[in-house]
């Protein structure tokens, strides 16, 4: 090695020099292996990465709660919010009843069966498998129509399937769905994710319903001004204001 930086231009020695030590730690366990064939390259350890559990994310989330869980039995299920629902997801929702004075008639968690039903205490079940979430909320409405309640407004607001928050958005949108809820989401933000409103609409009216109330805004901007979304919102955009 001496020989070969003698015989080079000084620059070139100068470089050589300066990247020595980098040379001799990226060749060194090399030379050792050739040298001595037991050598054995030492583990490094790398420091553990923990990604935070479903149940502190929910501590961030305004209105998402510790963990769905209806007893030691029910199992951990994939869920996707565009996707549909079977069994083993277990959903958290509230049943309000009325529009200016609503009453909350149904809180709880569920699980979905093998037969695809979902048990709502005693005022049924909802036949839920193989339904996006949107159907979801229908079908869960529609039990507690034909359990009595047919004389007000029913609102069903989903808050979380499998410790996921959710988010509805519907009404003028290209498509009604779910969205999975984050914390310091805007309006504008939710809309966004579901596609904006349906091509060559000119309404600009929102409607947002929490806990049975709901409250209209002229536009997502004045929304956004007042509001910020949490699990089990409903997000209603006009197709008429």
């Amino acid at each position: 090695m001496a020989a070969l930086l003698l015989s080079l231009p000084m620059r070139a020695n100068l470089k050589l020099l300066l990247s020595g030590p980098a040379l001799f730690a990226l060749c060194s366990c090399g030379m050792i292996q050739a040298i001595s064939p037991d050598f054995k390259m030492p583990k490094i350890p790398l420091p553990k990465l923990r990604m935070p559990s479903m149940s502190t994310v929910a501590k961030y989330i305004p209105g998402m709660p510790d963990r769905d869980k209806v007893d030691s039995d029910d199992p951990t299920v994939p869920f996707n919010s565009r996707g549909t629902i079977g069994f083993g997801h277990t959903i958290r929702l509230e049943v309000y009843e009325g529009a200016r004075s609503p009453d909350r008639i149904y809180s709880g968690i569920t699980m979905v069966n093998t037969e695809g039903l979902l048990p709502l205490g005693e005022a049924g079940t909802a036949r839920v498998g193989g339904q996006h979430l949107p159907q979801v909320a229908e079908a869960i409405a529609t039990v507690f129509r034909l359990a009595g309640r047919n004389t007000r407004p029913i609102t069903v607001q989903i808050i979380s399937v499998e410790n996921t928050p959710v988010i509805s958005i519907n009404g003028d949108v290209r498509e009604a769905e779910f969205i999975p809820a984050f914390e310091d989401m805007t309006v504008q933000q939710a809309v966004t994710v579901t596609g904006g409103r349906k091509q060559g609409s000119t309404s600009r009216g929102i409607y947002i319903s929490r806990e049975g109330q709901r409250s209209f805004f002229r536009s997502i901007e004045a929304a956004d001004q007042k509001w910020s979304p949490r699990a089990g919102d409903i997000i209603t955009l006009s197709p008429d204001i």
